[in-house]
């Protein structure tokens, strides 16, 4: 079936157009600055939230919400609006850009919050939204996506709890880099200081190894809501899954590498290095858990 030309389909609005939330006002998204003098510009403290929406309605507000208040708590960020009054917002977001997702389908949202600019200050906070890349989220899906096991560490819980989420993401970004050297739509995968695996900048990270899944402890990775949501269908699918410490050998002999994220949902590693995990194929248990993954969405907008 032929797509139909944007010409045809009269004015499509523009990505740009995109309404956003910033310190108390509706504004245009090319609106949406911080000062320099901003603690989240200035010294990078910035806690943030990634959700996205599954046929228009965003999906599991409460435990980005309980992961949110838990990550601000932590960076001392204060006076932030109450979990309903954040929901209310995000509503008013997608109303606001009604048109832009009627043309673009399921997005993303992201809430960010800092201190402002200084102890006295209000903090600045924001709420908007991201598009999502739909082509290559179904490609990962299908297909799977590759994996580097890098040699950038995950900073020291010591500095701040892994368990938050936060806009300090400079691991990451150094992770990828090498990733992307290596080879082009790969993922960087993060060591802790024993030399384990944790995850990577997009996704936590599990593996099956006959017919259980592993993931690293709880306290050395990010408080992934989309994990939790899928160990609890594999709990309702009977398929075991522990927490432990996973090193490359156990990485590269596995059966399956799952991924695990907001954007994507649940999708899997491809390879690991250039080293094809299995036959490079989507497996078995992936495949189940992946179709309960797709049945709740399409079902539910909220698991909290």
């Amino acid at each position: 079936m032929m797509s139909t030309p944007d010409s045809e389909l009269g004015d499509v609005p523009s990505y740009e157009s995109r309404i956003g939330f910033l310190c108390g006002r509706w504004v245009p998204h090319t609106e949406m600055r911080l000062s320099v003098d901003d603690l989240g510009i200035r010294q990078g403290v910035t806690a943030v939230e990634r959700l996205r929406t599954y046929r228009g309605r965003i999906f599991a507000i409460e435990p980005h919400l309980r992961r949110w208040q838990m990550t601000t708590e932590e960076l001392g960020i204060t006076k932030l609006p109450s979990p309903q009054s954040l929901t209310d917002l995000m509503g008013q977001l997608l109303q606001h850009n009604r048109d832009l997702l009627q043309h673009e389908g399921d997005i993303g949202l992201t809430l960010f919050a800092t201190p402002g600019s200084g102890a006295e200050s209000e903090p600045s906070l924001g709420i908007h939204l991201n598009r999502l890349n739909h082509r290559v989220i179904r490609r990962h899906r299908e297909f799977g996506q590759p994996l580097v096991v890098t040699s950038v560490q995950q900073p020291s819980p010591e500095c701040w709890p892994r368990a938050i989420k936060t806009r300090c993401r400079l691991h990451y970004y150094l992770a990828d880099a090498i990733a992307s050297q290596h080879q082009q739509g790969s993922l960087g995968v993060l060591l802790d200081q024993d030399g384990s695996l944790t995850e990577t900048s997009t996704s936590n990270l599990a593996i099956v190894c006959d017919g259980r899944v592993v993931s690293p402890p709880e306290d050395r990775v990010l408080a992934g809501v989309t994990q939790q949501i899928v160990e609890r269908l594999a709990q309702e699918l009977s398929i075991p899954w522990t927490k432990t410490s996973i090193h490359l050998p156990q990485l590269l002999a596995a059966d399956e590498v799952w991924l695990m994220g907001t954007d994507g949902g649940i999708w899997f590693a491809s390879s690991i290095n250039d080293r094809v995990i299995a036959s490079g194929s989507p497996g078995e248990l992936y495949l189940a858990v992946r179709t309960q993954f797709d049945r709740t969405v399409s079902q539910a907008s909220d698991l909290g």
